[in-house]
């Protein structure tokens, strides 16, 4: 079949092309993402004079180098300095200083994973310049790596356009780039140096000696292009490669896909990051945190008592009644949350956050509950109560994304749209499929006339709702308060604004 008829049949099968693709570099081509495949294949078999897929298939399997001319084209570069400024300020006056002081003299080894065409890299190297002055060279070494040899290449230059430069403070562009041509400026040369480059496949047989045992491991908005398999797989290898204490950030959006248990999820002034600490203090975190409590002694004297008559002092209760016994105090809980769910439909508060006490003097550790307390103090304008609720909830689990997202909210009603915006932000973190939580800080970044930032967040709301799945997600949130429906319009409504607005 010629090449460019590729494009335009659908009858045609790419499974082992999108199959060596996954294999090879970890990106998946299924759904929409097959047409950007099947271009960038007609493309190489037009450049090759290929006609045939099975010939073609044959060349890439064969030809590591034709294999990489297909990778790069597929290969999605979209960056720009100083992206997600607050996680590269955590790096730089945080993490940094820490693992300065533990690491003894020897400087602090920084891999940028998926740097792409290398703003990340510079945007660390630059940073560190402002913070350390000449002695950063001498503190830090700064490896880059990416996929792509085109990008690398280009990153060696260091030499960028104009949509490089989004919001960059200028004394900062005249201190660190110098012109380049129309529209271009580059990397000064002390900056270049800081950062040594290479062409890495983060799901190949190996990675390049510059890249082991870094303390810090840089590999924020590269997952996202890759199925969860794949993520699991690389963040593995990340994990294993980063040396006992090191840190490892994940973009925004990245952050809760990652938390399987590798490696310790750590907040810190707001900000999520992963930190290798021994297994073991792992693996005790999360079992505290997810196996309900003990029984009570008293508990299981009163199933043998019921069951037996009584036994012995010294003879152990059968597991069997035990078992039964909380297995019946977790049903009478389930029914008291059904019955304090309808309650609140009804409207009757009173008697919903009275069950809830219940609830609570029950079992200590069921966060729905918890949650839903929060949520019913909000719809009765309690909010210091909610608040306090909400922060009772994150002294026990601060993974908890309905107190983040609650207590957003609670901060908006009181003006204090900053404060609101970090409770947004966090719960974003944890998922980023949260709806409201982008649908607010699109609120609040419109009211600040921030437009671009605002359609993103209106946009990201809007894409999440109108999938059939992401509605019923959304409502797990507020399951009183938020109709998705309705949401939908509204977020609508405010990207039409927002078409003429720059």
């Amino acid at each position: 079949m010629p090449a460019q008829q590729l494009n335009g049949n659908a009858a045609i099968d790419l499974t082992p092309f999108k199959e060596l693709m996954l294999r090879t570099c970890g990106h998946s081509f299924e759904h929409e993402r097959e047409q950007a495949l099947s271009a960038a294949m007609c493309r190489r078999m037009a450049s090759r004079g290929i006609d045939e897929l099975d010939s073609y298939l044959t060349l890439l399997l064969r030809e590591s180098d034709e294999l990489s001319q297909l990778t790069e084209l597929l290969t999605v570069n979209e960056t720009y300095f100083f992206r997600e400024p607050d996680h590269l300020k955590l790096l730089i006056d945080t993490l940094l200083p820490e693992l300065m002081a533990e690491r003894s003299g020897r400087p602090v080894r920084i891999v940028s994973a998926g740097c792409s065409t290398g703003e990340e890299p510079y945007s660390v190297a630059i940073k560190l310049q402002e913070k350390f002055g000449p002695e950063s060279q001498r503190l830090c070494a700064i490896t880059a790596v990416d996929i792509d040899s085109t990008a690398i290449t280009q990153a060696r230059q260091g030499v960028y356009g104009s949509s490089s430069f989004r919001g960059i403070c200028p004394a900062i562009l005249e201190r660190y780039f110098e012109p380049a041509g129309t529209g271009k400026y580059r990397v000064t040369s002390g900056i270049r140096k800081q950062v040594e480059f290479e062409t890495a496949n983060l799901l190949g047989p190996s990675y390049p000696a510059r890249m082991l045992f870094p303390d810090i491991i840089l590999y924020r908005n590269v997952s996202i292009y890759f199925p969860q398999q794949v993520q699991r797989e690389i963040f593995g290898r990340l994990a294993d490669l980063l040396a006992e204490g090191g840190c490892l950030l994940v973009g925004a959006s990245e952050t809760i896909h990652h938390d399987v248990g590798i490696l310790s999820l750590v907040k810190r002034d707001s900000l999520f990051f992963y930190k290798k600490s021994p297994k073991f203090i792992i693996a005790e975190r999360r079992m505290a945190r997810r196996q309900p409590p003990p029984l009570e002694r008293t508990d299981s004297r009163v199933a043998l008592s019921t069951a037996t008559g009584g036994l012995p002092r010294n003879q152990a209760p059968p597991v069997r009644t035990v078992t039964l016994t909380r297995a019946s105090r977790l049903d009478e809980t389930k029914r008291l949350f059904d019955e304090a769910i309808e309650c609140a439909h009804k409207k009757l508060y009173d008697r919903a956050l009275s069950i809830l006490d219940d609830i609570n003097e029950r079992e200590e550790s069921f966060e729905k509950a918890i949650s839903l307390k929060g949520s019913l103090l909000m719809n009765v304008d309690r909010f210091a109560e909610a608040r306090d609720v909400c922060e009772s909830i994150l002294e026990k689990n601060t993974l908890c994304l309905e107190a983040y997202l609650m207590l957003g909210m609670i901060a908006r009603r009181h003006g204090d749209d900053e404060g609101a915006f970090k409770r947004f932000r966090d719960a974003i973190y944890l998922d980023s499929l949260c709806w409201p939580a982008h649908y607010f800080t699109g609120e609040i970044l419109f009211a600040q006339q921030e437009w671009k930032r605002s359609r993103s967040s209106y946009d990201a709301a809007r894409t999440i709702l109108e999938n059939g799945s992401a509605v019923d997600h959304g409502r797990k949130f507020f399951p009183l308060s938020f109709n998705a429906e309705q949401f939908i319009v509204m977020c609508r409504h405010k990207l039409s604004l927002l078409k003429e607005k720059k």
